[in-house]
């Protein structure tokens, strides 16, 4: 079949290598370069982590367990490295029965998994760049890593092209048109008939499927680029990406990246924002983060600000991602809601999204099938943590 993708991220891009291998005709068409600047899969880095995820362990370990080797066979093939299994480190006061974390850990220790719980003396001492409460638990997942996700794109895309895919940078779509029989996608100039028509565009979904973007809400993360005076004591092998209290106020943050700089950024949802906002950091929240860091990352607090930016979420109510049939459409279908955990199953949601489009049941697909899940009135809680895809 000629299927044509509208968005060349992360999932997008997913899509098109896994259909193509299939055999199918694809053609790709993103609104800019690739990877585009305000795509919310370009970026520095996205964390690649199985914790916290109480809400429904059994698919999403399944699926970044399985991601992470096609990650690394995707590097192997364009020889870039992109890939970084630097360890990742959890905080929090809240471990005990039916705790998020707890739940986790447990699941994963089942599945055979290496991960240490230490108190916050013990994290001190395997970790001195962080001061910790006392009240604290520390869990430690070695697998835990970050992936360089705008050179991780790049990747994909070039992927792409060698498997057949025919990707078309600068060409927004405007319009989609569902017919009897095919599918026209509708440029600024001209239109392309294809069979069916996979829609990736994250932030930007309510511009082409309005039904489904009045159901998702689009909110800005803030993030802190700093350069540490110290760069060794934040290098890899040392220093782990890192998530505090995700419960509450939710910082988290990464190891020294390629450019020289540490990122740290927030977890509960941001304001609600039209997706093409301008992306500049602001001075309050550089303020909030250096507050927090010179009481938890002290040597990281006396670094050298490089610069403030902003990325999107397209949060769906129960942070479950979109894959499925449009509803009311025949042959046109979505893939988004990637509710700020989406970039890590880079490496296995295409096949997930092939099997929707191709009509074969995947039960790691279940739990995006969109169903009954926008009967709720529920609305976004900016000022609270997410619960990582844990049902409301």
């Amino acid at each position: 079949m000629k299927i044509g993708v509208v968005g060349a991220g992360v999932f997008g891009l997913a899509a098109a290598i896994e259909l193509a291998t299939r055999g199918h005709q694809i053609s790709v068409f993103d609104q800019g370069v690739v990877p585009y600047p305000n795509a919310t899969s370009t970026d520095v880095s996205k964390a690649i982590r199985r914790t916290w995820y109480a809400g429904d362990n059994q698919t999403y370990v399944e699926l970044v367990e399985r991601s992470a080797p096609q990650w690394r066979d995707w590097e192997k093939r364009s020889g870039e490295s992109f890939y970084h299994q630097t360890g990742g480190l959890n905080v929090t006061t809240r471990f005990g029965p039916g705790e998020p974390l707890t739940e986790s850990v447990e699941f994963l220790r089942d599945q055979g998994a290496d991960i240490t719980v230490m108190s916050a003396d013990e994290a001190c001492g395997r970790f001195p760049q962080f001061r910790f409460a006392d009240d604290e638990v520390c869990v430690h997942d070695r697998w835990s890593g970050y992936i360089e996700s705008g050179r991780a794109v790049k990747v994909m895309a070039d992927v792409a092209r060698s498997t057949g895919v025919h990707v078309h940078e600068n060409t927004p779509v405007k319009e989609i048109d569902e017919g009897n029989s095919l599918v026209t996608m509708h440029f600024n100039i001209g239109s392309v008939e294809v069979d069916l028509v996979v829609v990736a565009v994250g932030a930007w979904v309510g511009q082409l499927l309005p039904e489904l973007g009045e159901k998702v809400w689009v909110t800005r993360q803030e993030m802190l680029l700093i350069e540490p005076r110290q760069p060794e004591m934040f290098a890899h092998g040392i220093f782990p990406v890192w998530g505090v209290d995700p419960d509450s106020e939710g910082w988290y943050g990464f190891p020294l990246l390629r450019e020289g700089y540490v990122k740290i950024a927030k977890e509960p949802l941001g304001d609600i924002v039209d997706p093409n906002i301008d992306r500049t950091g602001t001075n309050e929240f550089a303020e909030q983060a250096l507050a927090f860091l010179r009481d938890r990352i002290p040597e990281m607090a006396h670094g050298t600000v490089v610069e403030g930016r902003s990325c999107l979420y397209t949060v769906t109510p129960d942070d479950h991602f979109l894959i499925d049939r449009v509803p009311g459409r025949e042959r046109v279908f979505v893939a988004g809601g990637g509710s700020g955990h989406g970039f890590k199953f880079g490496g296995s949601i295409g096949p997930v999204i092939a099997d929707v489009v191709e009509d074969t049941h995947n039960p790691l697909g279940d739990r995006f099938k969109i169903g009954h899940r926008f009967d709720s009135t529920a609305q976004p809680r900016p000022e609270h943590s997410r619960g990582f895809a844990k049902p409301r």
